[in-house]
């Protein structure tokens, strides 16, 4: 299902009540983030970019197109395969569809909440860096 990415950034805002609300799992969410190497940090942070401000304007919900991501972070096949399985492993991303066509679809939590999304949503509403957040595993710069 292709979707608007604004439409779907519109619903995605992570507000200081649905931060409360979803307490458990953005410390679950923080778990497993911190369980993934700074590169594969790195990496989801280009894929959380990708998947909700790349280019074009309908984009599946959620996903990076691996080909864009390859253009955009400069790593090599075997690289980038090393750090989505760590990313796998850790709940945080799938990869869909057969090769060459992978996407990369960014996991919600087990409740069905996209937490990842959310936190896009608030770094660009609020003028926070992304990468900060993700890579530094800053979560004290949220609301």
């Amino acid at each position: 299902m292709v979707t608007s990415t604004r439409a779907h950034l519109e619903t995605a805002a992570l507000t200081a009540e649905e931060r409360a609300r979803h307490a458990k799992e953005l410390r679950e969410f923080a778990a497993r983030l911190r369980s993934v190497s700074e590169r594969g940090r790195k990496l989801l942070a280009s894929i959380t970019e990708m998947a909700y401000h790349g280019h074009g304007q309908d984009r599946k919900a959620d996903v990076a197109y691996l080909p864009e991501l390859y253009e955009s972070t400069g790593l090599d096949v075997e690289s980038m395969y090393a750090l989505l399985q760590e990313l796998q492993a850790a709940r945080l991303v799938a990869v869909e569809d057969p090769y060459p066509f992978e996407d990369i679809k960014i996991s919600p939590c087990a409740s069905g909440w996209n937490a990842l999304g959310a936190i896009s949503r608030f770094a660009e509403a609020e003028k926070v860096s992304l990468r900060d957040i993700i890579v530094d595993v800053r979560f004290e710069l949220l609301p």
